[in-house]
């Protein structure tokens, strides 16, 4: 036997007046009161001339109702379909703008919690806003108002009451929802009824049955052995199509591994930039493309200063961390028609066509600004790393991909030779040797060697 002590029976008592005595709709300023919820029933009711006409829907409404009804939500995908609707400047009718409503109370009640904030729903209470789609009731037809979708209007309601504690509210809105969505239930059954009625009429029954019983013995057989043949022939068709499949699946996933092979032929396994491999290829072909053409082509050649040394103090694991960090930042200053590459050991290539020398070089300046301002203190003690940078500029249509590269290298080592941290243009060397050529303060050949 349990046994309860008077003061629990006092509790219990005092909280069944508390209930008798407050409303439960006191407890939000903006939920309806019972009587004005079973007013909207009677005023639903008392419609005379309900509308017949079942209006088309927006797909992207429809996808908005999928894709709130999981419990875990797509923010990004919803955002973005909320923006779409909204900035849509093609007018809504009724119950598209009844559905646009109940999606903007349901991602109030499943999203405000979490970092969506959707400034005009912000404006409006949930309540509010399935108010306003409940006005726009008297312009749809209650054939689709008992639609699951539109139904959901009750349900939101029926939560956010009860949330509040407002248990009566809630109890009459899902009340509501089931008796809407009997309807709908029967008039889905009494559809399925009318088109099994229509599918599998009676007089075309006994018509059949008649031709049946009328076909001789003859006939029979002769019907057995045409559907044996059909049987046959739908299996060696099935047959066919089946094996055709596999043979064509097969292919394609041929197809998927030998494209991978090809793109891991061309990638550098470390930092995920094309290798040389890539590099060399797409050199060539650029090359002889720009031979013929009065654009110019740019080499970086881009050089880790003092990377021996992070290898040797911090480890070989620190040193590809390293890399990788690198090869992504320089990859997010390059253009979309831009080739990166990775030329080996902590040397990146970067192939830039149409691109002059100035604008070549203000891009190599514009990556060592942003490595030398990336703070790598998370993978190892010393916080700055630096770049040299060569620049070299197809000039002469008659120039090999190798020529320009190694004019790019000279110029990364003159980069180097000036104290590291800087960027050189080869075509500033040459000029350099021309003028002390001319005014032979030193030899040509021996002036830069390297």
């Amino acid at each position: 036997m349990i046994y309860i002590s008077p003061n629990m029976l006092k509790t219990v008592f005092a909280l069944f007046l508390l209930m008798l005595t407050v409303s439960p709709y006191s407890l939000a300023s903006e939920t309806p009161s019972a009587e004005a919820i079973k007013n909207k029933t009677v005023v639903i009711k008392s419609v005379q001339t309900p509308v017949t006409q079942v209006l088309p829907i927006n797909p992207d409404l429809t996808e908005l109702l999928v894709q709130l009804k999981p419990s875990t939500v797509d923010r990004h995908r919803v955002e973005g379909l909320l923006a779409k609707l909204t900035l849509s400047k093609a007018p809504l009718n009724a119950a598209e703008q009844y559905l646009l409503l109940v999606v903007q109370a349901l991602v109030k009640e499943k999203l405000e919690s979490t970092a969506i904030v959707n400034q005009d729903i912000n404006k409006s209470n949930v309540v509010e806003l399935l108010a306003q789609a409940e006005k726009l009731s008297g312009q749809i037809a209650e054939e689709q108002l008992v639609q699951p979708d539109f139904l959901q209007l009750h349900l939101i309601l029926a939560a956010h009451f009860e949330n509040q504690g407002n248990y009566e509210s809630a109890y009459l809105e899902k009340k509501y929802y089931l008796k809407k969505y009997h309807i709908y239930r029967k008039n889905k059954r009494l559809a399925m009824i009318a088109s099994l009625e229509k599918s599998f009429e009676m007089q075309d029954k006994k018509a059949t049955n008649a031709l049946l019983k009328s076909q001789n013995e003859l006939k029979f057989r002769r019907v057995a052995e045409v559907k044996e043949e059909q049987a046959i022939q739908q299996y060696n068709f099935t047959l066919i199509i089946g094996t055709a499949i596999v043979f064509i699946l097969l292919f394609f996933r041929q197809l998927r591994v030998r494209n991978k092979l090809i793109r891991l032929t061309l990638t550098d396994a470390l930092t995920g930039v094309a290798n040389r491999n890539a590099l060399f290829e797409s050199g060539n072909s650029m090359v002889k493309r720009f031979s013929d053409q009065p654009e110019e082509l740019s080499v970086l050649l881009l050089d880790l200063d003092n990377f021996k040394n992070i290898n040797d103090a911090y480890g070989h694991n620190v040193g590809d961390k390293v890399l990788m960090i690198v090869a992504r930042l320089v990859k997010e200053t390059m253009r979309s028609r831009d080739l990166f590459a990775r030329l080996g050991g902590e040397e990146f290539v970067a192939l830039l066509p149409y691109a002059d020398i100035h604008k070549a070089k203000a891009i190599a300046m514009h990556i060592n600004e942003k490595i030398a301002q990336f703070n790598f203190s998370l993978i190892m003690s010393q916080r700055q790393l630096t770049m040299s940078i060569g620049v070299a500029t197809m000039n002469n249509k008659e120039m090999k991909f190798d020529e320009l590269l190694h004019c790019a290298d000279l110029a990364m080592y003159q980069a180097k030779e000036q104290g590291r941290n800087s960027v050189v243009c080869y075509q500033h060397i040459a000029e350099s040797q021309e003028r002390r050529a001319d005014t032979n303060t030193a030899p040509l050949d021996s002036e830069w060697e390297f």
